[in-house]
């Protein structure tokens, strides 16, 4: 069955800004890009700030049974993907108790799927233990875990389970997306296939039980699902760590001959960003160019360095411009870095299997 072609990102519709999404428990960071100004640069340098990028979402309308079967199983989920000025990010429909659609981020990235604060509020989903809180740049925040039963992915339904409600910039406001759909719920499947190129999310089959057991585990541990790899691609081994409620995907990524440092593949990332440490390091050549960032609770402004040459296990990586940032309590957990969307999209389409722990690129 050919697929559909993707949907149109650049009429008129709903949008959201360019951000950058990781979420290791409660952590998650937007991309603000503003119009240009001056910003002081650590060596004193002037940077040129971007200007403003937004993406769009799925139309509004669309329902909660966009979903079509394909052969063998498997399930087309419309995927709306948009690329402005080398940034890239996804979104799908998603119902809630009967009501929606409601646009979430495809966030590979976040361990547990989050909900706008907001949104859960107006749903009436019951809280399901005490509020938290988490920490962004100098500054704090709070987040509690509610209970959601009914639910679907455009017509595919999902278990019930927790999802994190809090307040995060550039979600749940007018014309934003209303949460993240991250890997908790992902994982459920065994394996899902990303198309970026005809904009799709395919599913092997209905979601099913969560990862077994606590520890990483480092693949690949089996060949990767034919139905979504076409028996093509490259298989690059991937660590998976399932927490109670949290799923995290790494990948290990080397700069030139430099040592693997390890790097969340994260597609609610619209760049890839690399740490500030780890830059250094590698010695990655600056630019004069930087991007608005806001964290959970904060606005920041990072500047943008070159990858130089790169890659992954098995794979070169595409050459482009990274973030560069201070990974905070995420750096201090060893992450060093996220391969965000911008460049998995390049590939044309990616699986990402939990169960056999590994990535297939295009």
């Amino acid at each position: 069955m050919s697929s559909p072609s993707p949907p149109l990102t650049n009429g008129p519709g709903r949008r959201i800004r360019a951000w950058l999404a990781v979420a290791v428990g409660v952590v998650a960071s937007v991309v603000l890009a503003l119009v240009l100004v001056l910003a002081a640069h650590p060596t004193g340098a002037p940077l040129r700030v971007e200007p403003q990028v937004t993406f769009a979402l799925p139309p509004p309308g669309a329902g909660c049974d966009g979903a079509t079967p394909l052969p063998g199983g498997a399930t087309r989920v419309p995927l709306t993907v948009s690329t402005v000025d080398g940034q890239v990010a996804e979104s799908l429909d998603v119902c809630i108790e009967g009501r929606g659609p409601f646009p979430f981020v495809l966030d590979s990235g976040a361990g547990q799927s989050t909900v706008d604060a907001g949104l859960a509020r107006r749903l009436g989903l019951p809280t399901a233990g005490p509020s938290s809180e988490f920490a962004g740049v100098g500054c704090t925040g709070q987040a509690r875990p509610v209970s959601v039963g009914a639910w679907s992915l455009d017509g595919v339904d999902l278990e019930p389970q927790q999802l994190i409600a809090a307040r995060l910039p550039q979600i749940g406001g007018k014309g934003e997306p209303d949460g993240l759909l991250g890997s908790d719920v992902l994982s459920r499947f065994g394996a899902v296939r990303v198309d970026f190129t005809n904009g799709a999310l395919v599913l092997p089959g209905p979601e099913g039980e969560p990862l077994d057991g606590f520890a990483p585990v480092t693949g690949p541990t089996g060949p990767p699902p034919a139905s979504l790899s076409e028996s093509a691609g490259t298989v690059v081994p991937l660590t998976v760590t399932p927490l109670p409620g949290a799923v995290s995907l790494e990948v290990a990524v080397r700069f030139g001959d430099g040592a693997p440092r390890r790097f969340v593949v994260d597609t609610g990332s619209s760049q890839s960003v690399v740490s500030t440490s780890a830059a250094k390091a590698e010695a990655l050549p600056g630019t004069d160019l930087a991007q608005r960032q806001a964290t959970v609770c904060s606005v920041i402004t990072i500047p943008l360095v070159h990858s130089g040459p790169w890659s992954v296990p098995r794979a070169p990586l595409f050459r482009q411009l990274l973030g560069e940032t201070d990974f905070g309590a995420v750096g201090a957990g060893g992450i060093e870095g996220l391969l965000g969307s911008d460049q998995l999209a390049r590939h044309g389409w990616v699986v990402l299997d939990y169960r056999g722990a590994l990535m297939v690129v295009g």
